[in-house]
């Protein structure tokens, strides 16, 4: 079984007789993170553009018996958005979703000189410069959900604060550091791209609605919250927006996960300049948020939810990116 990897240029032809098919192409579905409806439309596209690939949907949580079988009977490759769950792969290629921490995730971007924010594991006795690091940081989660457990810290204050800010050990906690990013009115806001091999399927900007409140008085409360995504904050609608820096970041960064298709990514710009910087990336894909049933609750702009399919038509680049990823990879 191959993650990920190019086996050599396409060399596949564009059309085949009818039924003779060159290679398979496996798409996982996940409930509740992608209405199937996605990829029926996808598997459509790729029938009329390419009929020498056999695509077949399958469930990633309760496979068919035969499926292996089938992918592994010509040569194959495997999409999910999504961590692979219940099925796994005979063979073939592999793009999947991976569950990588925040940490791990810093440690494939910073060598390919990523605009990541420094980071470091929060330790007992742990100090550092604040004529460096600045006078506040980011403590986080290696592995967070909407913001739980971000936290805004006086670098000074590091050193004796490792007991509390890791739960006594119990927590793996990061110490990140801050980049402001708010707009002329003080606001805080974020992109979101969602892209599959680099390419944007949607992207967004989101605001607070209220201007964040003085750093000092965030990191002096036990309950500030600092993260853009966090519960409790009131944030404007999200907004489509096409910034050519941010859709030329996305791209580089998604170089450094070649083997994870989807990446949804939060970038954020430093306050007063063009500086841009990526945040996380999401790599596990809980973040299909053109169709998750997370995004089609009801609190949710769902004429949003549908023009975030035609801003780069979302499903034509998936169908043209996985034809040319199953003629230049399967094995």
């Amino acid at each position: 079984m191959t993650v990920g990897g190019e086996r050599g240029p396409p060399g596949l032809p564009v059309t085949a007789e009818a039924g003779r098919y060159s290679c398979n192409l496996l798409i996982l579905h996940t409930p509740t993170m992608q209405d199937i409806a996605d990829w029926v439309t996808v598997k459509e596209k790729i029938a009329a553009a390419a009929p020498d690939i056999d695509v077949r949907i399958d469930s990633n949580l309760e496979p068919s018996p035969d499926v292996g079988r089938w992918q592994v009977s010509r040569p194959s490759v495997v999409f999910s958005p999504y961590r692979l769950v219940a099925y796994q792969p005979p063979g073939g290629t592999v793009f999947a979703g991976q569950d990588l921490g925040k940490g791990m995730q810093w440690l494939r971007m910073q060598p390919l000189g990523l605009p990541v924010p420094p980071m470091t594991k929060l330790k007992p006795g742990l100090r550092l410069k604040p004529e460096w690091w600045g006078e506040h940081v980011i403590v986080k989660p290696t592995h967070g959900y909407l913001g739980y457990g971000v936290r805004l810290v006086r670098t000074d204050d590091l050193e004796g604060r490792y007991a509390e800010l890791s739960d006594s050990g119990r927590r793996r906690m990061l110490v990140q550091k801050f980049i402001d990013h708010v707009d002329a009115e003080g606001r805080p806001y974020v992109f979101r791209v969602l892209t599959m091999f680099g390419r944007p399927l949607y992207l967004t900007e989101t605001k607070w609605v209220e201007p964040r409140r003085p750093l000092a008085e965030i990191a002096a409360d036990p309950d500030g919250k600092i993260a853009s995504n966090t519960q409790g904050i009131a944030r404007q609608k999200p907004v489509l927006v096409e910034p050519p820096d941010v859709l030329a970041l996305a791209e580089r960064v998604a170089t450094a996960f070649p083997e994870i298709p989807c990446l949804a990514q939060d970038i954020i710009r430093r306050t007063g300049t063009d500086e841009l910087f990526i945040l996380e990336t999401n790599p596990a894909g809980y973040s299909w948020h053109l169709s998750s049933d997370w995004i089609r609750q009801p609190r949710f702009d769902q004429a949003l939810n549908q023009a975030k399919y035609t801003q780069f038509n979302a499903l034509d680049v998936v169908a043209e990116q996985l034809v040319a990823k199953t003629r230049a990879t399967a094995s």
